[in-house]
């Protein structure tokens, strides 16, 4: 947005007719200075008046159209890139989403349950590898939600 004011407005400078007036001070030993404003300690100061070139009517419009222009592609390439934003904003919080739930799942399988263990014959218990796999898989999922919420927020 800040582009688009910026280029408008230095492309309606260029199509401004216009005069300026400065003035001209000289000092004791004769030394001219254009400014502003007299110079202080000067012997004289006038007032000059510059002409600034006038565009024909025909350059004006040409300049406003050429502005036009390029305020109309500085708009498209922001809707572009704000639509770029936005969707990779879209696609880093379903891979957010995607990770909490792999989480919840891995706390929740890793609860220890009624039939989870089995007993041995010198007593005691043990994990029933059926238990040790869907933990293992539960991690497998964190891993991989962990890593495409990474590649979302490294995309470009």
């Amino acid at each position: 947005m800040k582009t688009r004011i910026m280029i408008a407005l230095m492309l309606a400078g260029t199509t401004l007719p216009g005069m300026s007036e400065v003035i001209r001070s000289v000092d004791k030993d004769g030394n001219v200075t254009f400014s502003d404003q007299p110079v202080p300690g000067s012997i004289s100061a006038t007032p000059v008046t510059i002409d600034a070139y006038k565009p024909s009517p025909r350059e004006a419009s040409e300049s406003e159209q050429q502005a036009q222009e390029t305020i109309q592609r500085a708009d498209q390439l922001q809707r572009q890139v704000d639509a770029k934003e936005a969707d990779k904003a879209a696609r880093i919080n379903a891979a957010q989403v995607n990770l909490d739930s792999a989480t919840a799942h891995l706390q929740e399988v890793q609860v220890v349950r009624e039939g989870d263990r089995q007993a041995l014959a010198g007593g005691g218990t043990k994990l029933r590898p059926q238990y040790l796999q869907r933990v293992q898989e539960a991690e497998q999922q964190v891993i991989k939600a962990q890593e495409q919420l990474d590649a979302a927020r490294m995309a470009r």
